[in-house]
């Protein structure tokens, strides 16, 4: 009684207003839940009625829980919201030494701005479609600038965000969801596409690619490759962007790429002017959310991805940032379309092929040995736009299968769903 009592006041103080009495949706979901394996203290659901303004569900909502990948709905909210969907981010190439007659005499400075889709042109087509800040644009670039010539080496300069290679409390296996961290990276740092093995220096490799495809567009570097800083006396010579915010946002959530997530989330840091660690984009994505409303007391945002071990989020939580962003008409739109559809897209793909959440669900999966989630918007047959999270953790492991199979069960109920206005 004292738990409902507390959850029906975190819905108020959001300016929510709960059912007063259970719908027939609300028994639907119950139903499911309660005829499940996931009914328990270590799973969190949270379902409302946008449209309608009205709880459809909640239960165990305000329990800290495991959010793996849905983390990163606290990573693109704030950087739709921070940056804009707009925003692009640069990797640069400056130039010490003297320029005369197309022979530069001195070194480039391949400096890195926090851009994770940089790549080659074959990486950059198979994981993104083309949509990335390419290697072969900036070396041709370089080439425009009349520089046909280097004396010197090319040198990799990372300093734009925090050299520590991985995320707070991650497990030792973790290498193999996300490559060495970097400010300055080609090809998410991995050896080859679909590859989970990455290089330990990740500014060294990308100074060596760059090297070759400067020689391969017909520049002669007579030095070879290697990382320093910049000198302040340097000048920039060219520059290539990343796709907009939207994209990488986009390409961040839908394969649940967990490198896009955390160079991103330092990236909110060095954009406030602040070292860009992964401690201090945390900081400054529980400033924004809580600045749009979303209250995060008791919550644990220790990185960008969800990897971490002691991340914690509720399904109350995640439940108000997406209602959250809804009402935030500059980017609401781009961060729905950010999420993988049902049936169609991403790590939804393979689920909810058929019936009335396919094509529909716009939602964020979570999957950790003991965790698995599904946050996000599913629209109703008659048109009403639900909320929903539902959280799943058993320690220490999780039948993955189940939870998939309980949460499709119930998005596609609200999917089928005529709730009263």
């Amino acid at each position: 009684m004292l738990t409902r009592i507390c959850l029906t006041a975190a819905v108020l103080l959001l300016g929510l207003a709960p059912a007063a009495e259970a719908s027939t949706l609300t028994e639907k979901v119950a139903s499911v839940v309660g005829h499940s394996s996931f009914a328990g203290s270590g799973n969190g659901y949270a379902v409302y009625d946008l449209t309608a303004r009205r709880t459809i569900y909640f239960r165990n909502a305000g329990a800290e829980l495991k959010p793996a990948s849905n983390m990163k709905l606290t990573t693109t909210a704030t950087l739709l919201g921070r940056f804009g969907a707009a925003h692009r981010l640069s990797t640069r190439v400056f130039a010490s030494g003297t320029l005369t007659a197309g022979v530069l005499h001195g070194n480039l400075y391949l400096v890195g701005g926090g851009d994770p889709s940089f790549s080659t042109r074959d990486y950059a087509a198979k994981a993104f479609k083309g949509a990335a800040g390419l290697v072969p644009t900036l070396a041709a670039a370089v080439k425009a600038a009349g520089i046909h010539s280097v004396t010197g080496a090319v040198l990799g300069d990372e300093s734009y965000l925090s050299n520590v290679r991985t995320g707070p409390y991650w497990k030792a296996s973790y290498w193999q969801d996300c490559a060495p961290l970097s400010a300055l990276s080609v090809d998410e740092d991995l050896t080859s596409y679909g590859s989970i093995y990455g290089y330990h220096d990740p500014p060294l490799r990308s100074a060596q690619l760059f090297r070759w495809a400067l020689i391969g567009d017909g520049v002669n570097v007579n030095g070879g490759a290697g990382t320093a800083w910049r000198p302040s006396s340097s000048r920039q010579i060219a520059s290539v962007a990343s796709p907009p915010m939207y994209r990488l946002t986009q390409e961040m959530d839908v394969p649940s790429d967990n490198y896009f997530a955390e160079v991103l989330n330092r990236d909110i840091a060095a954009a406030a002017g602040r070292p860009g660690t992964t401690l201090l984009g945390r900081v400054y994505t529980r400033t924004y959310l809580n600045s749009i409303g979303v209250g995060l007391s008791g919550a644990q945002l220790l990185d960008g991805s969800g990897l971490s071990v002691r991340d914690r989020l509720s399904a109350g939580q995640l439940m108000a940032l997406l209602l959250r962003v809804h009402d935030r008409p500059a980017y609401a739109w781009w961060f729905r379309n950010s999420l993988p559809v049902a049936g169609v897209s991403g790590t939804l793909s393979d689920r909810m092929k058929t019936g009335p959440a396919h094509g529909n669900a716009h939602a964020k999966t979570g999957t950790l040995d003991d965790a698995s989630n599904l946050s996000g918007y599913v629209t109703t047959a008659n048109g009403h736009l639900i909320v929903f999270s539902l959280l799943m953790n058993r320690d220490p492991y999780i039948n993955v299968t189940a939870a998939h199979a309980v949460q499709d069960r119930i998005v596609q109920t609200l999917a089928g769903a005529t709730p009263p206005a």
